[in-house]
């Protein structure tokens, strides 16, 4: 019997946060991980960047929101200096599955307007060890 779109987006989000419960070591930080941050354009409307640090084992993940327009096309890169655990995901809006995944850099070419997430990590590697990373989030309209 196939699967309704409707039950196939419940079970992927079930299990995206099955999968960020590692992160949110308390409701805090599960509150500061729901609530994306708004990353916006400068007054030449072509760069839109952040900095953040992590600290391991509890701050391990940051969302920001970004508006993008579609048949535009944007560099996406994540910038952690040497430390190399720092990584980013892409998801267009309402969509549960990503555009990228783990990645440093890429280029989104957004099929349509809206807001779309770009979900900032550390690896589990350094969450394990108890690692801290600086970064910073630069999206270029290209």
């Amino acid at each position: 019997m196939p699967v309704s779109p409707i039950r196939r987006r419940i079970v992927v989000l079930v299990a995206s946060l099955a999968l960020a419960v590692p992160f949110a070591a308390t409701a805090k930080d599960a509150a500061k991980e729901a609530a994306p941050q708004l990353l916006k354009f400068g007054k030449d409307g072509a760069h839109a960047t952040s900095k953040g640090k992590f600290k391991a084992p509890k701050d391990v993940v940051r969302n920001y929101a970004v508006d993008l327009k579609a048949g535009d096309s944007y560099a996406v890169a994540v910038d952690d200096g040497k430390s190399q655990v720092t990584f980013f995901s892409v998801f267009a809006p309402g969509a549960p599955q990503r555009e990228g995944e783990g990645r440093t850099r890429m280029t989104v070419k957004p099929t349509a307007d809206g807001t779309y997430i770009i979900h900032v990590f550390m690896t589990q590697g350094a969450v394990a060890k108890g690692a801290a990373s600086s970064y910073e989030l630069t999206v270029t309209k290209s």
